[in-house]
């Protein structure tokens, strides 16, 4: 087995190809069970709602891209993270969707949408 591998699967038929790659694994390695990642069609939500926002919403007269938006509700929505730097410095790290669960992923939605129905 490769050391540097990385493979994921979803635990329904692929159960006994996990058991025999856990049982084939040299000592040492990790094995991590979490609850699946945001979906494909919540993504696809997601980035219509932050298009939407971008071709209907204006600030102060300004329009912003989507990718401003996308910045802008991860601030406004997401809670931040403290993190130590290598030189020993403490700072906030900017929030991240990538990490978010189906359900986190779901409420910052919500929230996204909340925000485009009070602005249009």
């Amino acid at each position: 087995m490769s050391e540097n591998k990385r493979v994921k699967f979803a635990l329904t038929a692929d159960r006994s190809r996990v058991l025999q790659m856990i049982t084939l694994a040299p000592d040492g390695f990790i094995v991590e069970i979490h609850p699946p990642s945001r979906t494909l069609e919540q993504n696809a939500l997601y980035w219509s709602t932050v298009h939407e926002v971008a071709e209907n919403v204006t600030l102060d007269g300004k329009r912003f891209t989507p990718q401003v938006w996308h910045i802008y509700f991860k601030q406004r929505f997401l809670p931040g993270r403290i993190i130590e730097l290598p030189n020993g410095q403490i700072m906030e790290a900017e929030p991240t969707t990538t990490e978010l669960t189906k359900e986190e992923f779901s409420e910052f939605i919500e929230e996204v949408i909340q925000f485009r129905e009070l602005h249009k």
